[in-house]
């Protein structure tokens, strides 16, 4: 016998006159679509931000002053601004352990065309942003076509730019920076550090470059998985070389800005900077096995490890302290990103099923 066939309207079955959303699979897309926003790091980052600046608040009145929050926020800035480009990196499933020497290595070049060559400002900056730009296409470099490991491609370029730094200017620091250039990055809008607004910027321009561009998708592609991405038509070298160019060019901006604060260019400058500006990414929410990470994650990272610095200072705890502090929040901040995903040692795991034995 053949089977009954439902009417067009019934509903067991989706009418092409049923509207969609009235359709029950559409519906509980829409639920599985929202899902991912509720991310428990995403949420926790934000709420540890606001505990930490309250916390301090109480314990010295002084923190949550205008001028000192004003004081963080310019002392976050080169963290935030060297932590977008790792950001990228990081999702791409790579490391850049050469940030710190590129942004010293950018401050030594472009001070020193100023002083000793009497470069304009600008072209100086230019002239440093060029530079970091080829130095971490030349990691990108290493780790695409010799098919290097990024820890040890970086951690190579990192001692060679470092010494490059010191060959340089023979191990000396340049001093007598133009004002005009420190007017450039440490100087004030409206009321507002001009770095701060560089930081926003960048910022910007990284969130739509990694979220609405199709280079972006790529990337996020890349670190979830360097064989599909490639399978589905994406360049993985291209994409790689490009995401630790982008890295070059904002350390080498960061190691600007440090130029500017200080009003000189030191030899090892930039160095401060490298675990902090990856424990800013980390913090945010960047997965170190890639595939995962947040612009905005990585600016409340940075700002919550200014706070941090900031507020033990007004405390007067030791500053060697500084680094223990650090070290823990990184630690706290990866394992509330692995509770968000569930530990795997807490994890039940399924008995053995047994083999179906044959009966007569």
């Amino acid at each position: 016998m053949s089977q009954p066939t439902l009417p067009k309207n019934d509903a067991g079955e989706d009418s092409p006159r049923t509207p969609l959303n009235r359709r029950p699979d559409a519906a509980a897309g829409r639920k599985r679509r929202t899902l991912p926003a509720l991310n428990f790091q995403a949420l926790g980052i934000y709420i540890a931000a606001v505990v930490i600046f309250l916390i301090f608040g109480l314990l010295n009145p002084n923190f949550l002053t205008s001028g000192n929050l004003r004081d963080i926020a310019v002392s976050a800035s080169v963290n935030a601004i060297i932590g977008l480009g790792i950001t990228f990196v990081i999702i791409t499933g790579g490391i850049d352990l050469a940030v710190g020497s590129i942004a010293s290595f950018v401050g030594i070049v472009s001070a020193t065309l100023m002083v000793n060559a009497g470069t304009s400002p600008f072209l100086a900056l230019l002239a440093g942003i060029g530079t970091g730009l080829v130095c971490g296409a030349i990691n990108g470099l290493l780790i695409t076509k010799l098919k290097l490991p990024p820890f040890i491609a970086t951690l190579g370029t990192m001692s060679i730019y470092q010494g490059f730094a010191y060959v340089v200017t023979n191990g000396r620091p340049v001093y007598n920076v133009p004002k005009d250039f420190v007017f450039m990055l440490n100087s004030y809008v409206g009321g507002i550090p001009v770095a701060v607004i560089l930081v926003a910027v960048l910022a910007i321009l990284c969130w739509l470059l990694l979220r609405r561009t199709v280079f972006g998708q790529n990337v996020i592609a890349t670190g979830g998985s360097e064989e599909t991405a490639w399978l589905s038509g994406v360049r993985v070298d291209r994409v790689k070389i490009a995401v630790y160019a982008l890295s070059g060019v904002l350390a080498g901006v960061g190691g600007l800005v440090i130029v500017a604060r200080i009003n000189a260019a030191q030899t090892d400058a930039g160095s401060p900077y490298l675990l902090t500006a990856i424990a800013s990414a980390v913090i945010g929410g960047a997965n170190l096995m890639g595939g995962e990470g947040r612009i905005a994650g990585t600016l409340i990272g940075a700002l919550i490890l200014g706070a941090l610095t900031n507020g033990l200072v007004l405390l007067n705890v030791p500053s060697f302290y500084e680094q223990i502090v650090t070290g823990l929040v990184v630690v706290i901040a990866v394992a509330l990103d692995q509770g968000s995903k569930g530990w795997p040692l807490f994890k039940k795991k399924s008995p053995p099923k047994k083999e179906a034995t044959a009966t007569a």
